[in-house]
């Protein structure tokens, strides 16, 4: 009786969704779960970069965030941060999400390579380079429309050329 897993219980698989696995590229999703998941536990004040903290509430929160971090995300909070959930999560904003030239240049490195695969359709494609461009545009570098679809349109295989085509010979402005 002692011995079951949390799978057999069911509802504790809701709280594998709130696992961040260091994917920079989810932690926007990642930071509103945990937001949402800090308010049912009361613990939401910790979240407001501006507002007070108590002290205890803010060492619960970093306790429950701590659960729910991959090695590398724990290794990066769990000293300059302890104890500390507001701080844990403005520290794992600033290094997944934040605008240090490292990341730009990673995002920008991820939209200039940009290549939709046999097995991916064409929908999560574009949003795979919209993704990229919106967080670029977080961190204070503007893409252009023009250059976003045209790293895009690189990116199709041949079976696209048609559209291409049409994309590139249109007079007006197509916006993404």
């Amino acid at each position: 009786m002692y011995n079951r897993t949390l799978t057999e219980y069911g509802p504790s698989n809701q709280w594998q969704n709130l696992v961040f696995d260091g994917d920079e590229r989810k932690f926007e999703l990642w930071e509103t779960k945990i937001h949402g998941y800090l308010k049912l536990k009361g613990l939401k004040e910790i979240t407001n970069p501006e507002g007070e903290t108590d002290e205890e509430q803010n060492e619960m929160a970093f306790a429950e965030i701590i659960q729910f971090l991959d090695e590398r995300s724990l290794a990066l909070v769990m000293r300059d941060a302890k104890d500390n959930g507001k701080e844990a999560l403005s520290f794992l904003r600033a290094n997944y999400a934040g605008s240090g030239k490292p990341r730009i240049i990673t995002l920008y490195n991820q939209l200039t390579t940009l290549k939709k695969s046999h097995s991916e359709n064409i929908t999560d494609y574009f949003i795979r380079a919209e993704n990229a461009a919106t967080a670029l545009d977080a961190a204070d570098e503007k893409v252009s429309d023009s250059l976003l679809i045209a790293m895009v349109l690189k990116g199709l295989p041949e079976e696209y050329t048609p559209f291409v085509s049409v994309i590139t010979q249109e007079e007006t402005l197509v916006d993404f």
